[in-house]
């Protein structure tokens, strides 16, 4: 019970802001670039994604377009939203991280919904993340699309390369494989999670 108030305190408890510093009035392509390496060098983010497209990858062939729209709407609500972010939000993205580094461990044929509210909140957590500390309008449009195909890029290549190596390697040690990265993943999210709440 302790725990659970000192948890809670932690999370009411005002922090500082970790706003990603953007180039002001930089060009278009600058600006999407500078967008697009956000999700890809935060690591509570990239942590967050990576592990969701791994665990999407192990769960069933062609897993992917299935629940990709979730993927997009999560991300667009969390980019909209940004602004009202709180300071723990990439705490709460390497949550989602680890639950998706524990649903590829256990490689079990989740349910359909289970995995869409998995890879929505995965994606509206990488979007509040991304822009936090950002007001509405202080960014051009470029950040935000930039920002969009980061997140993609870093959840759909490992769930693709979980998908060729499926069809192309059909081998059971394969799958294993993927496991034990996913088992790494989710132990990387713990120790973040540590030495973000020491």
């Amino acid at each position: 019970m302790r725990r659970a108030a000192a948890l809670i305190a932690l999370m009411a408890a005002p922090g500082m802001a970790r706003a990603h510093a953007f180039s002001a009035g930089s060009e278009s392509y600058g600006a999407f670039l500078e967008g697009a390496a956000v999700p890809l060098n935060d690591p509570d983010i990239l942590i967050c994604l990576a592990a969701t497209g791994i665990a999407l990858g192990i769960w069933r062939a062609r897993g992917l377009p299935q629940v990709w729209p979730g993927l997009i709407v999560g991300l667009v609500t969390g980019l909209v939203l940004a602004p009202l972010a709180p300071v723990w939000i990439g705490l709460a993205a390497l949550g989602i991280g680890l639950l998706a580094a524990v649903a590829g461990m256990a490689a079990l044929r989740w349910p359909h919904g289970v995995i869409l509210a998995l890879t929505t909140g995965a994606g509206a957590l990488a979007g509040l993340a991304s822009l936090q500390g950002h007001d509405w309008g202080e960014l051009p449009l470029a950040i935000y699309l930039g920002v969009f195909f980061g997140a993609h890029l870093a959840l759909v290549l490992p769930a693709g390369l979980i998908e060729a190596s499926r069809q192309r390697i059909a081998r059971d040690w394969v799958m294993i494989g993927w496991r034990v990265l996913a088992a790494w993943t989710g132990a990387v999210a713990m120790l973040l999670g540590a030495l973000s709440l020491g």
